[in-house]
This record gives structure tokens, C-alpha cells and sequence, in this order.
């Protein structure tokens, strides 16, 4: 399971879930085609709302990194 440090401050939560996702992509660490958590796990795993794991996985599909396909 995906693991980032948030922390609450000037940067928000989803943004920085945002950056962190995508640093592991750029660097490999999630390989391409690799299915990212559901929302929900996600959400419960970092202890965050689901909005702000939807708010940084709608940026990364928005950037291209990350596809979204309905079930």
C-alpha cells in the first residue's frame, strides 16, 4: 500500500498526496500499468477524507500520468 507522510499546514493534503504519487511514477517506483488503491483503501490506509485522495487522483489523470476506467 501506497504510504506518504501528510502533513496538515500551507500545502494542501491533496496536493501533496498529489506530488508524492507522482514522484513515485516518475521514478519508477510504480510501474506502468500498476492499479493505484481505490479511493476508499487509500482514504482509510493515510487516514484522509476520500476527497482528498479523489482531488490528487484527478490531477494525475488531468496531467496524464494516471488513466481513469470505470468499472
Amino acid at each position: 500500500m501506497l504510504t506518504y507522510d501528510l502533513q496538515k499546514g500551507s500545502v494542501p493534503l491533496y496536493e501533496q498526496l498529489y506530488v508524492g504519487i507522482r514522484r513515485d511514477i516518475e521514478r519508477g517506483r510504480i510501474a506502468p500499468g500498476e492499479r493505484l488503491p481505490s479511493k476508499r483503501q487509500l482514504a482509510r490506509h493515510l487516514n484522509v477524507s476520500i476527497i482528498t485522495v479523489e482531488g490528487a487522483y484527478d490531477q494525475l489523470v488531468a496531467e496524464g500520468y494516471v488513466r481513469a476506467e470505470a468499472r
